[in-house]
């Protein structure tokens, strides 16, 4: 039976593989930056070192996780729908609720209220945790208080 144990073979591909690669220390990478970040793209690994032990590598993204965005769960596109709605409705609230903040569920208007907590609690507990939008119609923002600062 000729050939290499599993073993063997496996500490082969670990001194390929050690060989192959590019160690660059902590100083090296912040000078060198750009430069290893071109090579690691074009497929080479570079181990990041520290006090010359291993402590990241960089490389390629591997085309399964080359997604840099998030893919957008549903209760994201439900309240985008719902402040999309608020925002459809807004003129014709404008002579109602004034200064009021106003809670949309379902593309309807379901709560108003001057206090945006009292709202929210009160349509909290009523549609119980399902996805709703509150805003504010017109009128000018509220003052916020802030402890500490002093304009002069």
């Amino acid at each position: 039976m000729g050939g290499l144990g599993r073993c063997e073979e496996r500490r082969k591909v670990i001194m390929v593989w050690q060989m192959a690669r590019t160690a660059v220390d902590v100083r090296e990478l912040k000078l060198h930056a750009p430069k290893l970040i071109q090579r690691a793209a074009s497929g080479e690994r570079i181990v990041i070192t520290r006090y010359g032990k291993p402590h990241a590598q960089l490389g390629p993204i591997e085309e399964a996780s080359a997604s840099v965005q998030p893919a957008e769960d549903g209760r994201m596109s439900a309240w985008r729908a719902e402040r999309s709605a608020f925002e459809r409705l807004l003129p014709g609230l404008e002579r109602r609720c004034r200064g009021r903040y106003v809670a949309v569920h379902a593309g309807r208007v379901i709560g108003a209220d001057p206090d945006p907590d009292a709202l929210f609690e009160r349509i909290w507990q009523k549609l119980q945790g399902r996805t709703f939008f509150i805003g504010r119609v017109g009128g000018l923002p509220p003052i916020v208080e802030m402890p500490g600062f002093e304009v002069e």
